[in-house]
Protein backbone atom coordinates (compact mmCIF):
# COMPACT_ATOMS: atom_id res chain seq x y z
CA UNK A 1 0.00 0.00 0.00
CA UNK A 2 1.54 3.38 -0.89
CA UNK A 3 1.46 5.78 1.32
CA UNK A 4 0.92 9.48 0.27
CA UNK A 5 2.94 12.64 1.72
CA UNK A 6 0.54 14.68 4.05
CA UNK A 7 0.01 18.21 2.42
CA UNK A 8 0.45 21.39 4.01
CA UNK A 9 -2.64 23.64 3.92
CA UNK A 10 -1.64 27.24 1.25
CA UNK A 11 -1.21 29.21 4.91
CA UNK A 12 1.62 27.42 5.80
CA UNK A 13 3.06 26.59 2.39
CA UNK A 14 3.21 30.30 2.38
CA UNK A 15 4.83 31.02 5.56
CA UNK A 16 7.26 28.42 5.28
CA UNK A 17 8.48 30.29 1.76
CA UNK A 18 8.62 33.61 3.38
CA UNK A 19 10.89 31.96 6.42
CA UNK A 20 13.16 30.28 4.07
CA UNK A 21 13.16 33.68 1.57
CA UNK A 22 13.68 35.71 5.16
CA UNK A 23 16.70 33.79 6.17
CA UNK A 24 18.29 33.80 2.49
CA UNK A 25 17.83 37.66 2.25
CA UNK A 26 19.58 37.97 5.38
CA UNK A 27 22.35 36.04 4.14
CA UNK A 28 23.06 38.14 1.23
CA UNK A 29 22.94 41.48 2.73
CA UNK A 30 25.48 41.45 4.72
CA UNK A 31 27.02 45.49 4.04
CA UNK A 32 30.77 45.33 4.38
CA UNK A 33 31.54 45.13 8.40
CA UNK A 34 28.30 46.22 9.49
CA UNK A 35 26.24 43.47 11.00
CA UNK A 36 23.59 41.78 8.72
CA UNK A 37 20.65 43.62 7.83
CA UNK A 38 17.85 44.08 4.75
CA UNK A 39 18.41 46.16 2.27
CA UNK A 40 16.12 48.34 1.05
CA UNK A 41 15.47 46.28 -1.93
CA UNK A 42 15.52 43.42 -0.45
CA UNK A 43 12.87 44.23 1.70
CA UNK A 44 10.92 45.73 -1.46
CA UNK A 45 11.19 42.56 -3.05
CA UNK A 46 10.36 40.70 -0.31
CA UNK A 47 6.92 38.46 -1.23
CA UNK A 48 5.31 39.65 2.36
CA UNK A 49 6.28 43.95 1.89
CA UNK A 50 2.91 44.69 0.78
CA UNK A 51 1.56 43.12 4.07
CA UNK A 52 4.28 44.89 5.64
CA UNK A 53 3.45 48.09 4.60
CA UNK A 54 -0.35 47.79 4.94
CA UNK A 55 1.05 47.32 8.93
CA UNK A 56 2.94 50.39 9.06
CA UNK A 57 0.31 52.44 7.09
CA UNK A 58 -2.00 51.09 9.84
CA UNK A 59 -0.26 51.47 12.39
CA UNK A 60 1.12 55.63 12.06
CA UNK A 61 -2.49 56.42 10.38
CA UNK A 62 -3.90 54.74 13.84
CA UNK A 63 -1.63 56.61 16.13
CA UNK A 64 -2.14 60.23 14.51
CA UNK A 65 -5.29 60.59 12.75
CA UNK A 66 -7.73 63.01 15.06
CA UNK A 67 -5.51 62.96 17.71
CA UNK A 68 -4.21 66.91 17.55
CA UNK A 69 -1.76 66.71 20.54
CA UNK A 70 0.16 63.95 18.92
CA UNK A 71 0.09 65.40 14.99
CA UNK A 72 1.90 67.87 16.04
CA UNK A 73 4.81 65.36 15.58
CA UNK A 74 4.16 64.78 12.17
CA UNK A 75 2.60 67.85 10.83
CA UNK A 76 5.71 68.35 8.20
CA UNK A 77 9.15 67.50 7.20
CA UNK A 78 10.35 69.92 9.62
CA UNK A 79 8.91 68.47 13.28
CA UNK A 80 9.05 64.92 11.68
CA UNK A 81 13.03 65.55 12.06
CA UNK A 82 13.28 67.13 14.86
CA UNK A 83 11.45 64.19 16.64
CA UNK A 84 13.13 61.93 15.62
CA UNK A 85 16.52 63.50 16.02
CA UNK A 86 15.69 64.57 19.53
CA UNK A 87 15.14 60.97 20.10
CA UNK A 88 17.99 60.05 18.63
CA UNK A 89 20.04 62.47 20.64
CA UNK A 90 18.52 60.91 23.66
CA UNK A 91 19.55 57.15 23.00
CA UNK A 92 22.55 58.41 22.38
CA UNK A 93 23.25 60.85 25.38
CA UNK A 94 25.51 59.51 28.34
CA UNK A 95 26.43 62.15 30.82
CA UNK A 96 30.08 61.14 30.83
CA UNK A 97 30.19 61.87 26.93
CA UNK A 98 30.45 65.46 26.09
CA UNK A 99 30.43 64.53 22.35
CA UNK A 100 27.15 63.19 23.01
CA UNK A 101 25.23 66.33 24.53
CA UNK A 102 21.46 66.71 23.11
CA UNK A 103 22.29 70.08 22.08
CA UNK A 104 20.32 72.86 20.25
CA UNK A 105 22.92 73.29 18.08
CA UNK A 106 23.52 69.30 17.52
CA UNK A 107 19.80 69.45 16.71
CA UNK A 108 19.82 72.12 14.28
CA UNK A 109 23.03 70.86 12.57
CA UNK A 110 21.66 67.17 12.47
CA UNK A 111 18.58 68.21 11.42
CA UNK A 112 20.32 70.32 8.55
CA UNK A 113 21.09 67.26 6.53
CA UNK A 114 17.68 67.05 5.24
CA UNK A 115 16.87 69.94 3.74
CA UNK A 116 13.56 70.30 5.46
CA UNK A 117 13.36 73.30 8.15
CA UNK A 118 15.71 76.31 8.68
CA UNK A 119 17.22 76.83 12.02
CA UNK A 120 14.66 79.26 12.87
CA UNK A 121 11.70 77.50 12.06
CA UNK A 122 13.72 74.72 13.89
CA UNK A 123 14.04 76.95 16.82
CA UNK A 124 10.26 77.56 16.76
CA UNK A 125 9.44 73.84 16.33
CA UNK A 126 11.38 72.99 19.67
CA UNK A 127 9.42 75.76 21.29
CA UNK A 128 6.01 74.58 20.27
CA UNK A 129 6.86 70.81 21.25
CA UNK A 130 7.79 72.21 24.91
CA UNK A 131 4.96 74.24 24.83
CA UNK A 132 2.90 71.24 24.18
CA UNK A 133 4.79 68.96 26.81
CA UNK A 134 6.85 66.65 23.97
CA UNK A 135 10.36 68.13 25.03
CA UNK A 136 12.12 69.83 27.96
CA UNK A 137 14.95 72.10 28.09
CA UNK A 138 17.59 71.86 30.55
CA UNK A 139 20.97 72.63 31.88
CA UNK A 140 23.68 70.58 30.73
CA UNK A 141 24.87 68.87 33.70
CA UNK A 142 28.39 69.62 32.56
CA UNK A 143 28.00 73.22 31.54
CA UNK A 144 25.00 74.70 33.36
CA UNK A 145 25.45 77.43 30.60
CA UNK A 146 24.58 74.89 27.67
CA UNK A 147 21.08 74.10 27.15
CA UNK A 148 19.76 70.25 26.05
CA UNK A 149 17.15 69.14 24.66
CA UNK A 150 15.49 65.94 25.90
CA UNK A 151 12.37 64.12 25.31
CA UNK A 152 9.32 64.06 28.14
CA UNK A 153 8.45 61.08 29.53
CA UNK A 154 5.51 60.91 27.90
CA UNK A 155 6.72 61.46 24.49
CA UNK A 156 9.37 58.84 24.91
CA UNK A 157 6.21 56.86 26.02
CA UNK A 158 4.87 57.64 22.96
CA UNK A 159 8.15 56.41 21.48
CA UNK A 160 8.23 52.82 22.61
CA UNK A 161 4.71 52.57 21.50
CA UNK A 162 5.64 53.86 17.86
CA UNK A 163 8.80 51.71 17.68
CA UNK A 164 6.92 48.71 18.82
CA UNK A 165 4.21 49.52 15.64
CA UNK A 166 7.26 49.74 13.19
CA UNK A 167 9.14 46.92 14.37
CA UNK A 168 5.69 44.93 14.49
CA UNK A 169 5.21 45.99 10.35
CA UNK A 170 8.58 44.37 9.98
CA UNK A 171 8.22 41.60 11.39
CA UNK A 172 5.80 40.85 8.93
CA UNK A 173 9.09 39.92 6.58
CA UNK A 174 11.56 38.80 9.42
CA UNK A 175 9.65 37.11 11.72
CA UNK A 176 8.28 38.37 15.41
CA UNK A 177 11.14 36.16 16.87
CA UNK A 178 13.71 38.20 15.32
CA UNK A 179 11.70 41.35 17.25
CA UNK A 180 11.14 40.34 20.62
CA UNK A 181 12.63 43.12 22.86
CA UNK A 182 11.15 45.88 20.67
CA UNK A 183 7.77 44.23 20.28
CA UNK A 184 7.73 43.82 24.14
CA UNK A 185 8.50 47.57 24.26
CA UNK A 186 11.95 46.65 26.30
CA UNK A 187 12.90 50.47 27.34
CA UNK A 188 16.33 49.96 27.61
CA UNK A 189 16.26 48.48 24.25
CA UNK A 190 14.18 51.92 22.58
CA UNK A 191 17.13 53.95 23.99
CA UNK A 192 19.61 51.48 22.56
CA UNK A 193 18.06 51.59 19.23
CA UNK A 194 17.25 55.00 19.06
CA UNK A 195 21.27 55.52 19.84
CA UNK A 196 21.89 53.77 16.86
CA UNK A 197 19.78 55.79 14.81
CA UNK A 198 22.52 58.49 15.09
CA UNK A 199 24.74 56.48 12.95
CA UNK A 200 21.73 55.63 10.07
CA UNK A 201 20.58 59.58 9.71
CA UNK A 202 23.64 60.86 6.89
CA UNK A 203 22.28 57.32 4.83
CA UNK A 204 19.04 58.52 5.58
CA UNK A 205 19.10 61.77 4.07
CA UNK A 206 20.80 60.05 0.99
CA UNK A 207 19.33 57.22 0.51
CA UNK A 208 15.34 58.15 1.45
CA UNK A 209 15.33 61.42 1.10
CA UNK A 210 17.11 62.47 -1.58
CA UNK A 211 16.27 59.58 -4.05
CA UNK A 212 12.56 60.33 -3.31
CA UNK A 213 12.18 63.34 -5.05
CA UNK A 214 8.07 62.83 -5.63
CA UNK A 215 7.30 62.16 -2.21
CA UNK A 216 9.68 65.44 -0.86
CA UNK A 217 6.40 67.84 -1.93
CA UNK A 218 4.18 65.68 1.14
CA UNK A 219 7.09 65.96 3.52
CA UNK A 220 7.26 69.46 2.77
CA UNK A 221 3.48 69.82 3.38
CA UNK A 222 1.64 70.47 6.64
CA UNK A 223 0.09 67.01 7.24
CA UNK A 224 1.71 65.81 3.76
CA UNK A 225 3.14 62.53 4.75
CA UNK A 226 0.09 61.35 6.49
CA UNK A 227 -2.20 62.67 3.43
CA UNK A 228 -0.23 60.45 1.82
CA UNK A 229 -0.04 57.49 3.53
CA UNK A 230 -4.26 57.97 3.72
CA UNK A 231 -4.19 58.26 -0.22
CA UNK A 232 -1.63 55.11 -0.45
CA UNK A 233 -4.11 53.21 2.31
CA UNK A 234 -7.27 54.24 0.00
CA UNK A 235 -5.55 53.41 -3.14
CA UNK A 236 -4.91 49.59 -2.02
CA UNK A 237 -8.26 49.36 -0.66
CA UNK A 238 -9.53 50.44 -4.45
CA UNK A 239 -7.98 48.18 -6.16
CA UNK A 240 -4.99 50.72 -7.69
CA UNK A 241 -8.39 52.49 -8.80
CA UNK A 242 -10.10 55.76 -8.98
CA UNK A 243 -10.37 57.74 -5.62
CA UNK A 244 -13.20 59.59 -4.29
CA UNK A 245 -11.59 62.56 -1.63
CA UNK A 246 -13.49 64.19 0.92
CA UNK A 247 -11.60 67.45 1.51
CA UNK A 248 -13.19 67.59 4.50
CA UNK A 249 -12.71 64.35 6.43
CA UNK A 250 -8.86 64.78 5.65
CA UNK A 251 -8.56 68.33 6.57
CA UNK A 252 -10.41 66.88 10.25
CA UNK A 253 -8.24 63.76 10.43
CA UNK A 254 -4.82 65.57 10.16
CA UNK A 255 -5.75 68.88 11.12
CA UNK A 256 -5.80 71.03 8.18
CA UNK A 257 -8.23 73.22 6.25
CA UNK A 258 -9.76 71.99 3.35
CA UNK A 259 -8.40 74.58 1.15
CA UNK A 260 -5.12 72.96 2.31
CA UNK A 261 -5.73 69.53 1.15
CA UNK A 262 -7.25 70.68 -2.16
CA UNK A 263 -4.52 72.82 -2.75
CA UNK A 264 -1.75 70.00 -2.04
CA UNK A 265 -3.92 67.37 -4.18
CA UNK A 266 -3.80 70.19 -7.39
CA UNK A 267 0.07 70.80 -6.57
CA UNK A 268 0.66 67.16 -6.58
CA UNK A 269 -1.39 66.80 -10.07
CA UNK A 270 0.41 69.30 -11.62
CA UNK A 271 4.06 67.78 -10.84
CA UNK A 272 2.84 64.53 -12.51
CA UNK A 273 2.56 62.41 -9.36
CA UNK A 274 -1.44 61.89 -8.95
CA UNK A 275 -3.92 62.22 -11.79
CA UNK A 276 -7.84 64.14 -11.17
CA UNK A 277 -10.86 63.64 -13.52
CA UNK A 278 -13.13 65.33 -14.22
CA UNK A 279 -15.44 64.08 -11.16
CA UNK A 280 -12.92 65.35 -9.18
CA UNK A 281 -11.87 61.60 -8.26
CA UNK A 282 -7.82 61.28 -8.22
CA UNK A 283 -5.42 57.92 -8.40
CA UNK A 284 -1.87 57.61 -7.62
CA UNK A 285 0.67 57.15 -10.71
CA UNK A 286 3.34 54.91 -10.07
CA UNK A 287 6.00 57.10 -10.11
CA UNK A 288 4.72 58.07 -6.72
CA UNK A 289 4.02 54.71 -5.29
CA UNK A 290 7.36 53.48 -6.42
CA UNK A 291 8.82 56.27 -4.66
CA UNK A 292 6.39 55.79 -1.62
CA UNK A 293 6.89 52.09 -1.15
CA UNK A 294 10.89 53.07 -1.02
CA UNK A 295 10.68 54.95 0.96
CA UNK A 296 8.81 52.73 3.48
CA UNK A 297 11.50 50.07 2.28
CA UNK A 298 14.60 52.36 3.14
CA UNK A 299 12.88 53.37 7.21
CA UNK A 300 12.61 49.14 7.50
CA UNK A 301 15.46 48.54 6.41
CA UNK A 302 17.41 50.91 8.68
CA UNK A 303 15.03 49.99 11.59
CA UNK A 304 16.88 46.44 10.91
CA UNK A 305 20.28 48.13 11.02
CA UNK A 306 19.66 49.81 14.02
CA UNK A 307 18.26 46.65 16.05
CA UNK A 308 21.62 44.75 15.10
CA UNK A 309 23.38 48.05 16.65
CA UNK A 310 21.32 48.14 19.37
CA UNK A 311 21.65 44.70 20.18
CA UNK A 312 25.39 44.55 20.23
CA UNK A 313 25.22 47.89 22.06
CA UNK A 314 23.01 45.95 25.23
CA UNK A 315 24.91 42.80 25.15
CA UNK A 316 28.60 45.31 24.98
CA UNK A 317 27.76 48.60 25.66
CA UNK A 318 31.82 49.41 26.41
CA UNK A 319 32.92 48.25 22.93
CA UNK A 320 29.77 49.44 21.14
CA UNK A 321 30.61 53.32 22.26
Amino acid sequence: MTKRNPQLPPAAKRHMVCTILTLLFRICTLHGSDPTYLSTDRILEHPNFLTCREAYLDAVLNFYQFEPSLIELMLDGGRIMVYAVVMAMWGDYREDDPESLPSISRLKKTVDLFGVASARQIDLIVARFVQVGHLQIKPAPSDLRMRIVLPTPALIEHDRAFIKAHYAALAEIAGHTAYALPLAGDLDFLKAVRGAWIATLEPMAREIFSQNRPALRFYAASAGMLMLMRLVQLHVQAGGGWIAIDYTDFGRRFGVSRTHVRTLLKSAATGGEIEIDARGHLRLLPTLLSAFDRNVAGRMSLLDRAHASALASLNDPIAAR
